[in-house]
């Protein structure tokens, strides 16, 4: 049974139905259903905490990055950025 609830900004939403890879949208939604089962996930995942963001985490899928926040009293993830790890970094900015 989940322990978290996994909730995506708008963006993360938009951005999954413009793929055109199929595998790689599979992959995607793979590890965002894995985070229902934070801080398990972790251990499964290759997740690393964001340095000078708090709560702020990313999983790395292949050339793909999700940026996450955690809400340890709501139990519920914030999918907030998914993209390219070259240009994911840069739109941080805007939590």
């Amino acid at each position: 049974m989940p322990e978290y609830k996994v909730l995506a900004h708008r963006r993360v939403i938009k951005f999954l139905k413009s793929l055109q890879d199929e595998r790689l949208k599979a992959r995607l939604k793979e590890a965002l259903a894995e985070l229902q089962n934070y801080p398990i996930a972790l251990r499964r995942l290759d997740v690393e905490k964001l340095e000078g963001l708090k709560r702020a985490y990313r999983v790395r899928v292949g050339e793909y990055r999700i940026i996450f926040l955690v809400d340890k009293e709501d139990k519920t993830i914030y999918i907030t950025h998914i993209g390219r790890r070259e240009s994911i970094y840069e739109n941080l900015t805007r939590f």
